[in-house]
Parts: structure tokens; C-alpha cells; sequence
């Protein structure tokens, strides 16, 4: 059963991952991931950002900001760092620029981005990109709903549906992950560790070239960008999330 709990699962002494959800998402996005890098040997910290708990799911998204995010982030990979000479981060959708901006600042031994968000994918009238719209309406709408969730398996949907789903999207939110990508973007070619990228051509959330974006500006020498071929943007809950977790199981391990 998928769960919004955060948990710390000890493996491997000397290499633990840290997994950060997306932005609206939660621990739940992770959880399988999570729980199969554990049996693969490796200790696991997952963690949930300020302004995503949900008592109940299905209330509205709170606002939050991208500094109240990474500073819960940064704080628990210092705590971590105390206990384990390697931290690798995984990141997913807006857990991938956060990841970034810890990585170019603090010791990584290795990232996993899953989905990265740089740009949203929707295009609306006159060519206008959808963070256009954003930032010329922002001001006069403080929330926009949520249908559903980015998943095509209607089995893991319903699960995660019923683990934690905001109906809204904060667009304060939005708008603050917009400005934490812009200060990620040239950071990037200060960042060594070697990566793994994971996208699916069919994400209807993230435009998918913001996957080849990434891997074209990281200045790591590792750096390996696979295409998914079945999945929507939630690609750890998805119909190739077996095939999602052996790749960065198997690269976490090596």
C-alpha cells in the first residue's frame, strides 16, 4: 500500500540515498523505489518537503516555496553526512532541480533524475508557454485544479490517488519551482557526479527535452540518458517502474 510517511530504511553502512518527490507529489511517489533500493542493499532516507502533508487526501495544495524545500533538504543531508561517507541523491520532477542546486553545493557520490522538470510541457494560445501564463495571471488566480494524477497504469493510479492527492496546484508554488530551475540552469556545468537520467517521450507534464537539456549541460564525464517507451510522468508508479528501478538500482550498486 502506498503511503505519504516519510522513512529512514538502514542498509549499507557507508551509502545511503536520498529521495526527493516532485513538486504536489509526495513520499508515496518514491515509496516502491525506495523499498527496492533497500533490498538491493542500500540505506534509504525519504523525506516530505513543507507545505505537502496531507491529513486527508484530496484538500488543496498550501503554498510553500522552493528555499522552505531544499533548506528541510540540505538539513537532512548534513544529518545524514554525520553517519555516511556517500550520499547519493534521486530526484524526481521538481526533486531533480533540487537535487542540482545540493549537488553544486555540497558532495554528491551520485544522481538519479527521474522525469526532471526544467520546462512544463502545455503550450496555450499564441505560442505562449504555460510558465507565460503563469507569470501573467499568477496574480489573479492563487490555485488551478487538479484532475488526476500523471500515471497510465489505472491500478497504481487509484493507489496513489488514495495514498495523497492534492486537487489543486498552489500556483505561488509553481511559480517559486519556476525560479529554482532559473538559478539550477547555470549551475549545472559545475556539476561532476555521475548521473543516470530516466524520461519518458509520453510525460504530459515535463517537456521531455528537458531530459536531453539536462544531460547536455551537466559536466559529468558518467552520464547516461535512457528513454522509457510506456510511461506518463509518474514513471516510478507507472507500467515500467520495474524497468525504472532495476536501471537505477543497478546503477546505485556498481
Amino acid at each position: 500500500m502506498l503511503t505519504n510517511t516519510p522513512f529512514l530504511l538502514p542498509g549499507d553502512p557507508n551509502h545511503v540515498c536520498l529521495l526527493l518527490h516532485g513538486l504536489g507529489g509526495g513520499v508515496y511517489e518514491m515509496q516502491w523505489l525506495g523499498e527496492y533500493l533497500h533490498q538491493r542493499g542500500l540505506s534509504v532516507q525519504a523525506i516530505l518537503y513543507p507545505g505537502h502533508r496531507q491529513d486527508q487526501p484530496g484538500g488543496g495544495m498550501p503554498r510553500s516555496r522552493w528555499q522552505d524545500w531544499f533548506t528541510h533538504i540540505q538539513n537532512t543531508y548534513l544529518t545524514l553526512a554525520q553517519t555516511y561517507p556517500r550520499i547519493s541523491i534521486v530526484g524526481f520532477s521538481t526533486g531533480c532541480p533540487l537535487g542540482l542546486h545540493l549537488a553544486a553545493q555540497h558532495p554528491v557520490f551520485k544522481l538519479v533524475m527521474l522525469a526532471p522538470y526544467f520546462r512544463l510541457r502545455s503550450q496555450w494560445y499564441y505560442g505562449l508557454t504555460l510558465e507565460a501564463y503563469i507569470h501573467l495571471l499568477g496574480w489573479l488566480i492563487t490555485d488551478v485544479p487538479r484532475m488526476g494524477l500523471p500515471i497510465f497504469d489505472p491500478v497504481t493510479e487509484a493507489q496513489a490517488r488514495a495514498a495523497a492527492f492534492f486537487r489543486t496546484f498552489n500556483i505561488t508554488s509553481v511559480k517559486s519551482a519556476m525560479e529554482l530551475i532559473e538559478q539550477v540552469k547555470p549551475q549545472l556545468s559545475t556539476v561532476h557526479s555521475p548521473t543516470l537520467i530516466v524520461q519518458s517521450p509520453h510525460d504530459s507534464v515535463v517537456d521531455p527535452q528537458g531530459a536531453v537539456f539536462l544531460y547536455n549541460q551537466l559536466a559529468a564525464s558518467e552520464k547516461t540518458l535512457h528513454w522509457l517507451q510506456r510511461s506518463n510522468h509518474i514513471i516510478t508508479l507507472d507500467y515500467e517502474r520495474d524497468e525504472v528501478m532495476q536501471r537505477v538500482g543497478n546503477f546505485l550498486v556498481r
